[in-house]
């Protein structure tokens, strides 16, 4: 694994481990507040572009369309760990110089 593989799977984790600590001591609550601000908006259309954009490139290179369809909704209802972990999986296909990888 490599350094910056190591890099984004720890930041994965620390946000995954944030928003379960987040959920298990507010919960949802504090959802209509973020709702009713501005910035919070702009915060959730940023997050839904990411997840249309990101959830186009799984649609592109994932070969059987109902996996591409759990990877973009898992991507929906968790967020960029979901991506990090996509990436991990599938980069050195992606990435790797040589065809046959």
């Amino acid at each position: 694994m490599t350094l910056g593989q190591r890099l984004a799977t720890l930041g994965a984790l620390a946000f995954l481990a944030l928003l379960a600590q987040t959920l298990l001591s507010v919960g949802t609550d504090g959802m209509s507040t973020v709702l009713r601000e501005p910035w919070g908006l702009v915060t959730l259309a940023d997050f839904y572009l990411g997840v249309l954009v990101f959830g186009l490139v799984i649609f592109h290179f994932e070969t059987a369309r109902a996996q591409a369809a759990l990877w973009t909704l898992a991507l929906a209802l968790l967020g960029n760990p979901v991506a990090v972990l996509w990436l991990l999986l599938r980069g050195r296909r992606l990435f790797s110089p040589d065809p046959a990888n």
